[in-house]
């Protein structure tokens, strides 16, 4: 009952914090918001993620999409994101500024009620920055760790040979999120990230390398 009872609170904030923001008058679209021109040159906006709940994610129309083999525990299920946004102003190595705080934060409130067994991110302070805030903002916080960019192929490898079950967050960057999606799926369909592009959120379900579902949404 306790459970079932903060998974609903979790999701009256979600939406009382998404409905705040489209209350607000701004010059320009929520960062959790997509649109796109339909042939009459009306903006249709696209739904983003609201929350993560018993294997659903849950969309800001009202629809969820189940997560494949969610409940199965010979799949690892990967949480992947490009780290939020960078400051412009400190070298090879920024932090997050303020409107990347503030999505690192939402990506939390979204993760917060998934069972999440490891935070994983590369060895930079935006990705670590990241996948931390996403920790602070769990219900129970998963362990960190952190691999350089690298060796991210040998982290895959490892990390699916042991993670049968478990489900990871993965930060990473434009180009190593993609590269992680193209090995887990044995293919080339996914392209770098474009470099003002920080609010995709994969899920990919996976058995092995080339038995792996991907699945992709806004947040």
């Amino acid at each position: 009952m306790c459970h079932k009872r903060n998974i609903f609170s979790a999701l009256f904030v979600l939406c009382f914090v998404y409905s705040c923001q489209m209350d607000k008058k701004t010059t320009e679209p929520p960062v959790s918001t997509e649109s796109t021109h339909s042939a009459e040159g009306k903006v249709a906006e696209q739904p983003t993620v609201l929350a993560i709940l018993d294997g659903k994610v849950v969309l800001t129309d009202s629809t969820f999409t189940p997560i494949p083999h969610w409940a199965d525990k010979s799949y690892t299920i990967f949480y992947c994101v490009r780290h939020a946004e960078k400051r412009k102003d400190q070298g090879d190595n920024p932090e997050l500024t303020e409107e990347g705080m503030a999505r690192a934060q939402r990506l939390g409130l979204i993760l917060s009620q998934e069972r999440l067994d490891m935070a994983f991110s590369t060895n930079f302070k935006r990705t670590v920055q990241t996948a931390e805030e996403v920790r602070r903002q769990a219900e129970k916080a998963p362990p960190g760790s952190s691999y350089p960019p690298s060796m991210q192929d040998v982290w895959l490898d490892e990390t699916l040979r042991t993670g049968a079950g478990k489900r990871f967050l993965v930060v990473g960057h434009q180009n190593t999120v993609p590269q992680l999606l193209n090995r887990l799926t044995g293919s080339t369909e996914f392209q770098d990230i474009p470099d003002n592009d920080h609010g995709r959120l994969y899920v990919a379900v996976s058995k092995g390398i080339g038995e792996t579902e991907v699945l992709e949404f806004r947040y």
